[in-house]
């Protein structure tokens, strides 16, 4: 084997020799000496006494934060803030929803030619809209937030406005005078009003003699005439959406109910009357699912008027139970809770015997009677307040004279005129609880 193969071969064992590197042979007995031999105590060293690290240390001057002045400064500007957020807040109007149980506010009412509002408590009028012009027919939208009201023009026809419950921001939504349905009977004295989110009035209009249904926008951007198939009167927006409008229609031989669907714009018949026969006064429950309408007709002589409850699919039509003695009742408004129903209830066949009545929406009893003499001609206009602990009524039919309005307190059972006198009908603002 020649000399470079040798090397080759024994290269790595060389190799591994020196990286292990020398290895004393005294090693042995330094270690085994040291480890007999006691170590020196700590306290011997100098630097264990004296503070070496704080002696090589060089002072470094750095300023102190003010922690006192920025803790107070973040609290100032967080109650700033908490502030501005309060004040946003309580700048914000609360609404009421539009159904339901709701806050008492003011009353509208005309008189003069002027809208006015009230308050029902202290009995202060103050006028809202006023000057030359003729304004009637005050009625507030169902947050409260709005007044719609009629302003009389030439040739018995009107224009609507739109203010703001103060009178500010008037609006006009129908360009075009329109020619109002009379006011006479059922719940014909809603002769408007507003859908749940304010955005629509519905009127009741004439056209050459024909009833029919206009809607406008109350931002003023436009108004058009709903085409139902039908002559309609005394419509209403159903609950809680207004998706759907109940009405009165008829085709000239009779009458009944029936429900325009807005999307579709398909209308469905609810419930259609014997040619003898008339109803008037169709409400919705504050859930949407029931109405209520009263009907009178046949054979009979003199009023005989009784108030019916249906579901807004057409079945399960009810007449309301009536004690021995009673003749006839009409005039049906619902409660804001949609439990019972204001009915006038009369014990001949006129108007010289005629009561207030709290009876409930199933049904189940005769209800209670809370006033006397609500009506002593045909023919009447009530509405529960928001929170249903009166009933404002119209007790007589519309007179060119202002008359005084009553409040019915239904738990006292006292029915008291209000100060002021009034030729419209009764809309109570609803305010947030």
């Amino acid at each position: 084997m020649t000399t470079e193969r040798r090397l080759t071969a024994e290269l790595p064992d060389i190799l591994g020799d020196l990286a292990m590197g020398s290895y004393p042979e005294y090693i042995d007995d330094v270690l085994a000496t040291t480890a007999r031999t006691r170590q020196r105590p700590a306290w011997t060293f100098p630097e264990r006494w004296l503070p070496m690290v704080d002696i090589v240390r060089q002072p470094a001057f750095v300023p102190r934060l003010p922690w006192r002045g920025i803790s107070l400064a973040m609290l100032l500007i967080a109650l700033l803030l908490a502030a501005a957020v309060v004040l946003f807040v309580g700048s914000q109007q609360r609404l009421p929803a539009p159904y339901g149980l709701a806050r008492n506010g003011l009353i509208a009412f005309e008189a003069g030619g002027d809208i006015y509002t009230a308050d029902a408590v202290t009995g202060a009028a103050t006028a809202i809209v006023s000057g030359p012009a003729e304004d009637v027919g005050p009625r507030f939208s169902r947050d409260g937030r709005l007044v719609a009201f009629e302003r009389k023009v030439t040739g018995g026809k009107g224009q609507l406005y739109v203010a703001r419950s103060d009178g500010s921001h008037l609006t006009l939504v129908t360009p075009e005078p329109v020619t109002i349905q009379a006011a006479t009977s059922g719940r014909t004295w809603e002769k408007y009003q507003f859908s749940p989110d304010g955005s629509v009035l519905l009127i009741a209009t004439m056209r050459s003699a024909y009833s029919t249904l206009t809607i406008a926008q109350t931002d003023g951007s436009g108004a058009r005439e709903l085409d139902v198939g039908l002559r309609a009167s005394e419509a209403s927006f159903r609950p809680p959406n207004g998706a759907e409008i109940l009405f009165i229609g008829g085709d000239g031989m009779s009458r009944g109910l029936y429900i325009v669907d807005l999307n579709k714009h398909k209308v469905r018949e609810v419930r259609k009357l014997e040619s003898d026969y008339d109803l008037a006064g169709p409400s919705w429950s504050p859930d949407g699912a029931k109405i209520a309408y009263w009907s009178w007709g046949g054979r009979g002589e003199g009023l005989n008027s009784k108030t019916h409850v249906i579901a807004a699919d057409g079945t399960g039509d009810r007449e309301l139970p009536s004690p021995p003695g009673a003749v006839w009742n009409a005039h049906a408004t619902w409660s804001n809770d949609g439990t019972r129903l204001f009915i006038a209830r009369a014990y001949s066949g006129g108007f010289d015997d005629v009561r207030g009545v709290v009876i409930p929406a199933d049904g189940r009893n005769f209800g209670v009677e809370v006033a006397q003499d609500v009506e002593t001609e045909c023919c009447a206009a009530w509405q529960w307040s928001p929170d249903d602990s009166k009933v404002l009524g119209r007790s007589t039919a519309l007179h060119v004279a202002p008359r005084q309005p009553i409040v019915i307190d239904v738990a006292a059972k006292q029915a008291l005129p209000v100060p002021w006198a009034v030729t419209s009908d009764p809309t109570w603002q609803r305010l947030a609880p």
